[in-house]
């Protein structure tokens, strides 16, 4: 039995549990290890939930982008209906998106925000706590969720927030929001959106050129479409 293997059983947190049922990818596993080794050691109570009580979730970013289109059958719109972020997008029409389920999570009474908005929601409270008011590592958490990087198929950490430097309420990567990151297709007359600037590890990319927010910014660089959705129309 190797290494890596032993210590997974080792793992008393059932993130560990969750994260080897929903990523089964073909990639070195010792990166995930890493991961819930890092979550385990530092998490700390999250905000409003009893002392020990921790779920952080791994949303990979496949299971994301079956949430980027409008509702349809019986799916809801997002919680913030006119003032959803899927209206918001830059350089194409917008419309409403879906609400937002996490992996494994119920469909509860309520309606949730949309992925687009949750993520906004985020990068806000984490510029919050990165530029003003300060926390302690483990009082606050402003994300339930978390993104994988640097893995074939998953995000690029160029494209994602995390604390660094002093704790801002987030333990793992998680996608930063920014609305010139996505484009508009359709599929058989159903609206989705492209994360198509957005890096995909694995990938080959024509052009490199830097940060986040300065790619992004001008709008100079050929999309780099998802593995995962179709070209925009």
């Amino acid at each position: 039995m190797s290494a890596t293997k032993k210590r997974r059983r080792t793992y008393t947190d059932p993130d560990a549990t969750r994260l080897t049922a929903l990523v089964e990818l073909d990639y070195d596993r010792t990166a995930i290890d890493e991961l819930v080794t890092a979550y385990a050691s530092s998490a700390g109570p999250s905000e409003g939930s009893a002392s020990g009580t921790n779920e952080l979730i791994c949303c990979p970013r496949s299971y994301e982008e079956e949430f980027l289109h409008e509702p349809i059958g019986n799916e809801r719109p997002c919680a913030r209906d006119g003032n959803c972020e899927g209206l918001c997008i830059q350089g194409t029409e917008g419309f409403l998106l879906r609400e937002f389920i996490y992996p494994g999570a119920s469909l509860s009474d309520s309606r949730q925000l949309c992925l687009l908005c949750r993520r906004l929601e985020i990068s806000k409270a984490y510029y919050k706590y990165e530029t003003g008011q300060k926390i302690t590592k483990g009082d606050l958490r402003i994300s339930r969720h978390y993104n994988l990087v640097g893995i074939n198929g998953e995000y690029d950490v160029r494209d994602c927030i995390v604390s660094s430097g002093q704790y801002s309420g987030l333990l793992l990567p998680v996608v930063l929001h920014v609305r010139s990151a996505y484009t508009r297709h359709m599929i058989d007359g159903v609206q989705h959106l492209t994360q198509s600037r957005m890096r995909c590890p694995g990938r080959k990319e024509a052009t490199e050129m830097g940060g986040f927010l300065g790619r992004r910014a001008g709008l100079v660089t050929k999309p780099v479409h998802s593995d995962t959705a179709p070209e925009e129309e």
